[in-house]
């Protein structure tokens, strides 16, 4: 199985970038690879009501739903996703394959989090923890899971 991590920004401090690069170069070295994919984040004014949130909202979403494949398995990170755990995160995996998706890709929003179009797109929506985590973080942490999964499978 491929994976791939559709993400709002770019990771900006040094630690996370090595770190998450070394855990992928060690998932692509197995049979597996994963791609992560950066789109541009858009600068949100220190006052914005909803429809200003909504329109950063689209216009974040746009590229990821272009890019988005017909067998990908998409889950999209968010807090109202359901926590689940690690064996959880690998039967959802295995499903997938067993189903014939090529891929499973993650969808991380910006500081707004996704569009509901975006999230609507899903076959999935997740959550690591009720707690909010720098966005830097998560897409670490999502690279250890999915380490870890590659390991098991």
């Amino acid at each position: 199985m491929d994976y791939c991590i559709m993400c709002i920004g770019k990771i900006k401090d040094s630690f996370y970038r090595e770190r998450i690069l070394n855990v992928c170069r060690e998932i692509n070295r197995r049979k597996n690879q994963v791609e992560i994919i950066e789109f541009a984040d858009e600068k949100i004014p220190d006052r914005i009501n909803e429809k200003g949130r909504n329109l950063i909202l689209e216009k974040e979403g746009k590229p990821i739903l272009e890019k988005i494949g017909k067998k990908d398995y998409v889950i999209a990170l968010c807090v109202e996703g359901k926590e689940i755990t690690t064996k959880q995160h690998i039967n959802i995996v295995m499903d997938a394959a067993e189903r014939g998706y090529g891929r499973i890709t993650y969808l991380i929003g910006g500081s707004l989090g996704l569009s509901e179009a975006v999230k609507r797109a899903a076959n999935q929506r997740i959550s690591f923890s009720k707690m909010t985590f720098p966005h830097q973080l998560m897409r670490m942490v999502l690279c250890e899971e999915i380490q870890h999964i590659t390991n098991y499978l």
